[in-house]
């Protein structure tokens, strides 16, 4: 059976946070007496709904509020009912090429809140964060809609536009972003050699697409052949995906029979561990740092706490997301579905990663705005000085730096040099993904090569 934590919408996705089994329905147990008794009570009340409430009622709309509540009661925000329209669109798993705006996202408490931004897509050049909360789409709150409605909004035709007002912490005020759905061809993984610091360097958007492995595998190899002394492996961003990637990509790196990662049950009861295996192929002495921070979740988590409970990698950056939930996507009646989380992952040193995350042997901040420099840079956006700036910028270069720390004397305001120039970078680099890393912008990278012996 194939493992995999994630299924893609057409318009946005979903981590499901682990191992994913369909099951058949016919597991369902029997009712107890009490389950009997509420039943029937459920049913009066959805008799009164229909004959007495002042306003006319969908009998579908009540039953599916009930089974709603009824999985939320649980406090677990992966554990949803699934309707017939969203099940079939679950079942069509792409390969890497999706329509929509590119963003992985969890629902909690009646908001969805971004995993991360996939880079290269809508999501990721209009600037989207970890963490940020979408609390409207298209001006209609998600409060007042149910997850399949809200999906149902946020899918549509490649070339349509989509808007959501966003929430995020050490912001003001919510604000809004207008979006073109894309369809998006992810290129998962990139290297680069850095000759200067004999490191070699691979960012891995995703843990998807059926050759990763062995890209990633035939990049380590050439990294080295072109001189690379050390290894750094960018996970920043990095939502999740395959498990068996994840596990794959860490026997790269760890000696036979080391522990990977092990999935546990109800109680505590281990459902499987996995080990690296004998293979030809190893590299156990090239010294090795990961890069992680808020955005850096599930897969992401499994490969760097498999390699740093293992001694085989420094981890950099920040805290990472904490996902590590396993939900088993089930198929109801009348083409219905339910996901239920049945397991969590767990590092080689026995810690569970859902809620929790990786923490960093080396916590790096990257070079960030302050909350004067956050009002700033609103004001021009809200003024809507930023994209005529970009659009007569195309690089990232001294005059565009100069010219833009001009728009900031002219319109009274003050930010520092290093954060003008890693925003600029990042704005100026969002039409891509192709950018080689700046060492001089990048704090995070080298200080992970620095640290590397």
């Amino acid at each position: 059976m194939k493992f995999s934590e994630r299924y893609l919408w057409a318009s946005v996705t979903l981590s499901l946070l682990g191992l994913v089994f369909v099951l058949s329905v016919d597991k369902v147990k029997a009712i107890s007496t009490d389950g009997e008794k509420y039943l029937q009570i459920l049913h009066e009340v959805v008799a009164y709904i229909e004959n007495d409430f002042v306003e006319p009622q969908e009998e579908k709309k009540i039953y599916i509020g009930a089974i709603q509540g009824a999985l939320q009661s649980l406090g677990d925000p992966h554990t949803r009912f699934i309707d017939v329209d969203e099940f079939k669109e679950l079942q069509n798993e792409t390969k890497g090429s999706f329509g929509g705006i590119g963003v992985e996202l969890n629902y909690q408490e009646n908001a969805f809140v971004i995993v991360a931004p996939i880079e290269g897509t809508p999501a990721w050049k209009a600037g989207l964060l970890p963490q940020d909360k979408i609390i409207e789409i298209n001006g209609k709150s998600v409060k007042s809609l149910s997850q399949a409605e809200s999906f149902a909004m946020m899918r549509g035709e490649v070339g349509t536009s989509i808007s959501m007002k966003i929430e995020r912490k050490g912001t003001k005020e919510p604000f809004v972003v207008n979006l073109i759905r894309e369809l998006i061809q992810i290129r998962f993984l990139r290297s680069f050699y850095l000759p200067e610091k004999e490191t070699g360097y691979i960012k891995l958007v995703q843990f998807m697409g059926k050759d990763t492995g062995k890209e990633f595998a035939s990049a380590v190899k050439n990294l080295k052949e072109s001189g690379a002394k050390k290894l750094i492996i960018d996970l920043r961003m990095n939502p999740g995906g395959l498990l068996d990637l994840a596990i794959e990509l860490a026997d790269l790196f760890l000696p036979p029979n080391a522990d990977i990662v092990s999935v546990k049950g109800r109680g505590g009861v281990l459902i499987k561990s996995f080990k690296s295996e004998t293979r030809d192929l190893k590299y156990l002495d090239l010294p090795v740092a990961i890069l992680v921070n808020g955005g850096s979740a599930s897969a992401s988590e499994i490969l760097a706490g498999a390699l740093k409970d293992n001694n085989r990698a420094l981890i950099v950056g920040t805290q990472s997301f904490g996902k590590g939930s396993v939900q088993s996507i089930i198929p109801l009646s009348f083409g219905a579905g339910v996901a239920i989380t049945i397991q969590k992952y767990y590092t080689p040193s026995g810690i569970s990663i859902h809620g929790k995350g990786i923490t960093p042997d080396h916590v790096i901040n990257p070079v960030s705005a302050n909350e004067d420099e956050k009002y700033a840079l609103e004001k021009l956006f809200k003024k809507n000085l930023i994209r005529p700036f970009l659009e007569t910028h195309s690089e990232f270069n001294e005059s565009s730096i100069s010219d833009f720390k001009d728009l900031l004397k002219k319109e009274n305001l003050k930010i520092s040099d290093s954060v003008v120039k890693v925003f600029l970078f990042n704005e100026l680099r969002m039409g891509t993904s192709q950018s080689k890393p700046r060492l001089d912008l990048d704090i995070q990278l080298s200080e992970a090569i620095n640290l590397l012996k």
